[in-house]
C-alpha cells in the first residue's frame, strides 16, 4: 500500500527495466525529468522529436546510454510513432513531451493505430501532504471536462485500478460534492445518488459512497462533529470530483498551496500515459515515471 511517494521511489529499485517513449522530448524540463529517472535504472527512453534540440539538452544534462533517439519534427507523426512502438510491444510508457496534449491523446484514441483500451481515458492524480497520514487519490482533473455520472463510474473504476495495483486491498472511494446530503438543484449529489445505487447489491473489491464535502472524506472532526456513519467519511483514499474544475483546482492548489507532493498518470490505455504540466516541479515529474514504471509491474500490490 502507497504510504507515501517515498514508496514508489523504493518500489522503483525492484523494478524490471522499462522502455519509455517520449513524444517531442526537445524541451530542458522533460530531459531533466528524464535524466533524473534514468538514474534509478529502471528506464530506457526512446526520444521522438527534434534531434539537433534533445541532442544538445542530453549533453547539458549528462543523460547517459542507453537512450534512443528518433528525428520527427511532424507532432502527429510523432505521435504515431509512439502508439506504433506499443502496438508492437516495443515500449511500456508513453510520456508527452513539449507537444499540445490535444495532439499527443488524438493519437492515442486514433481507431486505426491508437492504444485507448478502456471506453474513457481519465487522469488519476496522487497527492502527499505534510498534514495527512496517507496520500489521496484525485480524479479527474485533466482530462474529462463535465463527464455524467456513467463516465464517473468509469473514472472511479480506473482510479480503483490504479490503487489495487499500487498495494490497496479495498481501497475507501468518496464521491466530492459541496454538501453531504441529495439536494435535486447540485447536479454532482444527483451523480453521487446514482453511482452509489449502481453499485449496491455488486461484488466489488472497493467501497463507495457520496456525496460528501470534501472536509467530509479527509476530516475525522468534521466526520465526528456532523455525525456522519459511513465507511468512507474521514478515512478516504479516492477522491471523485464532479468534473474537470474541481479536480484541477483541488489538486493544484495541494501543490501550490499546501506544499503537497504530486504525481500523476493517464489511465484507460494500453501503457500508463504520463502527462505533466511545464508548472510541474522536476519531483512532480519524476513521480509520475516512477509511479507509471511501479503501477505498470504492481509491485506494490505484490509486496503486500
Amino acid at each position: 500500500m502507497l504510504r507515501n511517494l517515498d514508496d514508489l521511489r523504493d518500489a522503483a529499485k525492484s523494478a524490471t527495466l522499462k522502455k519509455m517513449a517520449v513524444v517531442f522530448a526537445h524541451d530542458d524540463h522533460v530531459i531533466e525529468a528524464v535524466k533524473n529517472a534514468c538514474d534509478f535504472k529502471i528506464i530506457e527512453p526512446i526520444l521522438i522529436g527534434n534531434k539537433e534540440k534533445i541532442q544538445e539538452l542530453i549533453n547539458q544534462f549528462g543523460l547517459k546510454q542507453p537512450y534512443h533517439i528518433i528525428n520527427e519534427l511532424n507532432p502527429e507523426l510523432a505521435s504515431k510513432a509512439a502508439m506504433d512502438m506499443v502496438n508492437n510491444g516495443e515500449v511500456d510508457i508513453v510520456m508527452k513531451g513539449l507537444i499540445d496534449t490535444k495532439i499527443l491523446l488524438k493519437a492515442v484514441v486514433n481507431k486505426d493505430y491508437g492504444i485507448r483500451e478502456s471506453k474513457l481515458l481519465s487522469h488519476v492524480g496522487i497527492v502527499e501532504y505534510p498534514t495527512l497520514d496517507r496520500v489521496l487519490f484525485a480524479t479527474d482533473g485533466a482530462m474529462n471536462i463535465s463527464p455524467d455520472y456513467e463516465q464517473k463510474i468509469l473514472i472511479t473504476e480506473a482510479a480503483v485500478k490504479l490503487a489495487k495495483s499500487l498495494g490497496y486491498k479495498q481501497p475507501k472511494v468518496g464521491i466530492v460534492s459541496a454538501v453531504e446530503k441529495v439536494n435535486p438543484k447540485i447536479e454532482s449529489t444527483l451523480d453521487a445518488e446514482k453511482i452509489v445505487n449502481y453499485y449496491k447489491g455488486k461484488e466489488i473489491d472497493f467501497l463507495i459512497d457520496g456525496p460528501f464535502a470534501i472536509d467530509n472524506l479527509v476530516s475525522m472532526d468534521s466526520v465526528k462533529h456532523k455525525g456522519i456513519k459511513s465507511p468512507v467519511a474521514g478515512v478516504c483514499d479516492i477522491l471523485i470530483f464532479p468534473n474537470l474544475d474541481g479536480g484541477n483546482i483541488f489538486y493544484k492548489t495541494s501543490v501550490f498551496l499546501a506544499k503537497g507532493k504530486s504525481a500523476g498518470i493517464i489511465m484507460g490505455a494500453k501503457v500508463p500515459i504520463v502527462l505533466t504540466s511545464r508548472a510541474d516541479t522536476a519531483e512532480a515529474k519524476l513521480n509520475s515515471i516512477l509511479l507509471a514504471v511501479v503501477n505498470k509491474d504492481g509491485l506494490l500490490a505484490s509486496s503486500n
